[in-house]
């Protein structure tokens, strides 16, 4: 099922007015369709007509809203490899770590975590930031190779060379370009900004259901500690 069928029928059910739990009413889970009187508009919408590849898209579409509505509580180790399912180095949108009381709020956007794992059993997470260089600078390279742009000539002045050919650009290019210097040229400092939770502080982890954006999925996970105090998770 692609992405765009899914947020045909996402926004058909919007124009429905309906929130997630109306929608879930609708959906058999266990039988993976949907209520029938949906499908007839649902497939005009997706220009199909009525056949198996139809009831396939049904299904999937049900099976998605399925994956994303668990919710409750979880354990630890079921916390833990959701981060493992994540590419942080290839996500735009990161973990984000906030913290709510009467007083105040903050939020910290983190990108990368560590385990780290004691002799005694413990077991540290920890959030933090790091900086994917290696990577970027080998996508910036390839990208001015694909321009036509040798970083690595003696030829002339390379600013010099790309300011030469600056109006064949389009928008993209230019921004792409320029992003492509940035990475590789410029100094880049780390946030050293962490947040640190041991497996035996932890209380209780509480997991929400995830968006129906297919790009995204992200959840809220909060997690209690033994002292009474919490923090909130978004990823």
């Amino acid at each position: 099922m692609t992405n765009k069928q899914i947020n045909t029928i996402n926004g058909y059910f919007n124009t429905k007015h309906m929130d997630r739990k109306q929608l879930e009413s609708v959906l058999d889970f266990d039988n993976l369709t949907m209520d029938e009187k949906y499908i007839p508009e649902i497939m005009e919408l997706l220009k199909s007509g009525y056949n198996e590849d139809e009831e396939n898209i049904i299904r999937s579409y049900v099976l998605f809203v399925k994956n994303r509505s668990d919710s409750g509580d979880i354990a630890w180790e079921v916390f833990v490899s959701k981060l493992n399912e994540l590419e942080l180095e290839n996500s735009a949108l990161g973990i984000r770590v906030q913290k709510i009381s009467e007083s105040a709020y903050w939020e910290v956007f983190f990108n990368h975590f560590d385990l780290t794992y004691y002799e005694n059993g413990e077991v540290k997470l920890t959030f933090n930031q790091e900086w994917y260089k290696e990577s970027e600078q080998e996508n910036a390279y390839a990208f001015l190779a694909e321009q036509d742009i040798n970083i690595n000539s003696k030829e002339s002045n390379v600013i010099t060379k790309i300011a030469e050919r600056w109006e064949v650009f389009s928008q993209e290019e230019k921004d792409s370009i320029i992003s492509a210097l940035d990475a590789i040229y410029s100094t880049h400092y780390v946030n050293k900004s962490r947040v640190d939770i041991t497996k035996k502080s932890v209380k209780s982890i509480t997991m929400s259901k995830a968006d129906l954006t297919p790009e995204a999925g992200i959840r809220d996970y909060r997690i209690e500690f033994t002292d009474g105090d919490y923090i909130g998770l978004r990823f």
